[in-house]
């Protein structure tokens, strides 16, 4: 690993820390200035959303043109958001609006209040990302993540989402598809993985398209492996379900690029070369869970998740969170790794690490 000081980690959400940033050697650090999500829209311009804006590029990213989103100040993008350019050119922002946001967990019962609330909304655009329309609720409750668009072979939209089951203290997953460009919503059904605590439960997780038409869902939980989903309904309907890979309890991107292999980024369960690390339990949830976020690692499918290569630690910084990240392919086989936990920007090569 090869040590970067200069790089700056915001550490929005994560612990503060003076420690070395250690990228891998064929990781080189991402000089933008905003951070994410990025697409090229139908006139192949960049645009990335950072601080409540849309940021339109002409010259792949060395100078951007703010766009705002918003006419009020009721609505604030939260960490987790997520954006897609439709074949059709139109552009979909999904996001949490923590504008107005309320949160409250009552240590003796370990429990929601009923007026915990984050909406989930989308907003669209026509124009490629210059003009956005009103933003449009499309779940109530506390709604606090939303990491994945995706466009299907068949025209479909579908949404990663989550909710808050008040009673049972816990989150659940679930989808939200859209046949109409985002215009009307339909959603799946949950998938609750049982548990208990403010981060109990199973949440945060990334969608892709399957080569035969099936989709994946990969969601966050507490019991050291990814929760596999796969719907047969384009996102409908999630009816099987199984364990997957090792991980910490926080979230994955899952990215199809254009070479056809799956990219998988992730905080591993463990550092590199270890087979423990500090965990969390109590209000946080009743199953004792590692929080390793302090390695970015990344891994490569050929075979539609099949089988893996072996996980490569690309960022590592002790006591930090190195979490939430962001995928871009800039360009076929370059990838823009963001993140949204301490604002770390990267770019790596697909050639270099299959």
């Amino acid at each position: 690993m090869i040590e970067y000081p200069d790089i700056e980690l915001n550490f929005r959400l994560a612990p503060h820390t003076a420690a070395p940033v250690f990228l891998h050697p064929n990781i080189t650090p991402l000089q933008q200035t905003v951070l994410g999500p990025f697409v090229h829209n139908a006139a192949n311009q960049l645009v990335a959303i950072h601080n409540n804006q849309a940021h339109l590029s002409d010259d792949l990213g060395q100078t951007w043109q703010a766009c705002p989103i918003f006419n009020t100040d009721k609505f604030y993008i939260g960490d987790s958001r997520s954006l897609i350019c439709l074949a059709s050119g139109v552009l979909i922002l999904s996001f949490a609006n923590v504008g107005d946001m309320h949160f409250n967990w009552v240590r003796k019962t370990n429990k929601p209040t009923k007026n915990c609330s984050l909406a989930h909304y989308i907003v669209r655009s026509l124009d490629g990302g210059q003009t956005w329309q009103t933003p449009q609720q499309i779940q109530t409750g506390y709604a606090a993540a939303t990491s994945t668009l995706i466009q299907l072979k068949t025209g479909e939209v579908v949404v990663s989402a989550q909710n808050l089951d008040y009673d049972n203290a816990r989150h659940y997953a679930l989808s939200l598809v859209s046949a109409d460009e985002g215009e009307t919503w339909q959603a799946s059904n949950r998938l609750d993985i049982g548990g208990r605590g403010h981060h109990g439960g199973c949440y945060e997780g990334t969608l892709i398209e399957l080569n035969n038409g099936r989709l994946w869902y990969c969601i966050r939980t507490n019991q050291d492996w990814f929760w596999d989903a796969y719907s047969e309904d384009k996102g409908r309907s999630w009816l099987e379900t199984k364990p997957g890979l090792k991980a910490s309890s926080s979230p994955a991107m899952l990215s199809r690029l254009k070479s056809g292999r799956i990219a998988l980024v992730y905080n591993p369960l463990y550092p590199e070369g270890k087979t423990e690390f500090a965990r969390r339990a109590g209000q946080f949830s009743e199953v004792a869970a590692s929080w390793m976020r302090e390695e970015l690692a990344i891994r490569f499918s050929d075979d539609d998740g099949i089988s893996w290569s072996e996980p490569t630690v690309i960022a590592r910084c002790a006591g930090s969170w190195l979490a939430y990240p962001m995928v871009f392919e800039f360009a076929p086989g370059t990838l823009w790794i963001t993140t949204l936990q301490s604002e770390l920007k990267v770019v790596l090569h697909e050639q270099d690490f299959v």
